[in-house]
């Protein structure tokens, strides 16, 4: 399939492009810079530019669009809630509606965790109330909800997979995990502000992709949204145990404090995705810190 991708100097786009080739599909990626990598496969071009988009489409025959383009978080973009709109909501805007005119096979959209907001104690499945409780979230909602309203008016096949907390190489914002692999392969502590009890959701890069490539290959969607994670939530002092298990040199340190995203979320169910597209989170916290060190040590990382 020839395939658009988003993103694709970033964290999850990174990652996809070599998963996407290696499933014998066609990958045109676009992002809005290469990082100075000089990436001569990557297309620079914002999400604005839909003229851009629409010669991009026509040249290589688009048949499927996967949006990994955002800003990707609600502590990025602080005091610019029009920019995260602009970006987030009118970007995917325009790329449906280039799905809809070249009649596309698919449309996977990259949503997240934060579309439920601070949900506490209660269980999270796909039918749990969106109550997001930033911009960056209601951006989220907005995508998938144009996602059912082009699929209901026009026809259009798209889904949108609402993703934990995701870590890998690429990550350029703020992630504790990040830091816990940089400072012990430099030797030094990586002090962490934390509340000790606070549950965190975290899923790695490649497992992401893969539920990505999941949903785009499947010949029928059984429906719109699905929850992507490993279902395993750690604390803070629980995390720096496994790190220090996993990589060589970590010494995590706990300070009193709080995350940049305190939505309190204790359990993320994902056996929708499981069961109804087959995909399972392959890494662990251990295996995924372990695989992002090696990148890191190999240079194939932000």
């Amino acid at each position: 399939m020839n395939v658009l991708l988003t993103g694709g100097a970033g964290l999850l786009g990174m990652a996809l492009r070599p998963l996407l080739a290696a499933r014998g599909h066609r990958v045109t990626a676009t992002d809005v810079t290469d990082y100075g990598r000089g990436d001569r496969d990557l297309a620079v071009l914002p999400l604005d530019d839909r003229a851009g988009f629409e010669a991009l489409v026509a040249r290589d025959g688009i048949e499927a669009i996967i949006h990994c383009g955002a800003i990707s978080g609600p502590m990025l973009f602080k005091g610019q809630p029009v920019e995260i709109v602009q970006v987030n909501i009118d970007g995917t805007a325009m790329l449906l509606d280039l799905a809809r005119i070249a009649g596309m096979r698919r449309f996977v959209f990259c949503s997240s965790i934060s579309v439920y907001g601070d949900v506490g104690p209660a269980r999270i499945t796909e039918a749990t109330p969106l109550r997001p409780t930033s911009v960056y979230g209601a951006t989220k909602v907005a995508g998938e909800q144009l996602i059912r309203g082009f699929a209901a008016e026009y026809g259009l096949s798209g889904v949108a997979l609402r993703i934990a907390r995701v870590y890998g190489p690429y990550r350029r914002a703020n992630c504790h995990l990040g830091n816990l692999v940089r400072d012990a392969l430099a030797g030094r502590p990586t002090e962490i502000p934390c509340d000790p009890a606070f549950p965190y959701h975290y899923v790695y890069a490649d497992d992401v992709a893969e539920a990505m490539i999941a949903a785009l290959e499947v010949p029928t969607l059984p429906d719109f949204e699905y929850n992507v994670g490993t279902g395993v939530a750690h604390t803070m002092p629980e995390i720096a145990a496994i790190a220090r298990g996993a990589l060589p040199g970590a010494d995590p340190r706990l300070v009193p404090g709080a995350d940049d995203v305190p939505d309190r979320q204790t359990e993320f169910d994902v056996a929708k995705i499981a069961r109804e597209l087959g995909w399972r989170a392959r890494f662990d916290l251990a295996a995924g810190l372990a695989d992002h060190r090696r990148h890191v040590e190999a240079g194939a990382a932000a």
